[in-house]
């Protein structure tokens, strides 16, 4: 048996192509605004927390606790997790002291914490790559190996139509934000080094979506597969599935709508795009 056990940064993990011998679960974040808090237990109706959100002068969130992990690196198999970034967030940290105690209890259980760097979508292909994997006989070992190796060649572009939770946050300054939010630019930003970085602020939703174009373009290797998350804004995404399949030929392109974690921060109309490249 094996467990593949992520946080609820991923959006999705319901794949339909899963074996028997495979069990996947979710360990939710938990987001706060000024009188409420949305367990992200795939429970949240989005609308309505990005509803709250916009009139609230408070929007937090907070990681799983190791508590949260430890309940499912107990059960029986060997267990590979994925979380966010561990320079955004500390669910790494969370999951790797959980792993510190489950192996006091059981000395040599297979735990291994795969940090994605990036979030959403990036950690869907990571699992559906790991799934294979195992599917295909692989020992633990070789699988974790691959995997790391693989969270290098996972890249990672998303758009943002609001500004606010940047602000509330306190990772723009309330001008800035302002200024963007008031003269209606996009936001494009990507990770490095496992943290998040606004590229260019941009006017217009096509030149939003050529930005992810040639953003992909610019990278080596050869794109293999994408997946499209958004935030209430499905044919903005339709739209981009389109262009990227006129541009780079017959690809897995998938598109998903975002959890709760990922809304909260890509905000309405957000898109969160990852996309796995080969040489």
């Amino acid at each position: 048996m094996w467990n593949i056990v992520t946080d609820s940064s991923c959006d999705d993990i319901n794949f339909s192509h899963s074996s028997p011998d495979i069990r996947y679960d979710s360990v939710p974040f938990f987001l706060h605004t000024d009188a409420h808090e949305f367990v992200d237990d795939r429970s949240i109706n989005i609308e309505e927390m990005i509803s709250v959100m916009e009139h609230s002068r408070v929007c937090k969130t907070a990681c799983p606790s190791p508590a949260a992990w430890h309940e499912f690196f107990s059960l029986p198999g060997d267990t590979l997790a994925f979380t966010i970034s561990s320079g955004l967030s500390g669910s790494y940290a969370s999951a790797c002291t959980a792993r510190s105690m489950v192996l006091e209890e059981e000395p040599g259980k297979h735990i291994a914490i795969i940090d994605s760097k990036q979030a959403g979508p990036s950690m869907m292909l990571l699992i559906r790559a790991a799934t294979q994997m195992i599917e295909a006989g692989m020992e633990f070992s070789g699988i974790v190996e691959a995997l790391n190796q693989l969270v290098q060649k996972i890249h990672i572009i998303f758009t943002l139509s609001s500004f606010d939770n940047l602000v509330k946050n306190g990772r723009m300054s309330r001008l800035t934000g302002f200024v963007a939010n008031t003269l209606g630019f996009w936001g494009v930003g990507i990770a490095v080094d496992g943290k998040i970085h606004i590229k260019s602020k941009l006017r217009g939703s096509r030149r939003v979506l050529n930005a992810i174009l040639q953003d992909i373009e610019e990278q080596s290797g050869q794109v293999k597969e994408v997946i499209i998350s958004h935030c209430l804004n499905p044919n903005m995404a339709s739209a981009l599935k389109q262009q990227i399949l006129n541009r780079f030929g017959s690809i897995p392109v998938d598109v998903f709508p975002t959890g709760g974690l990922d809304s909260f921060y890509a905000e309405k109309n957000g898109l969160i795009v990852s996309y796995r490249c080969e040489e």
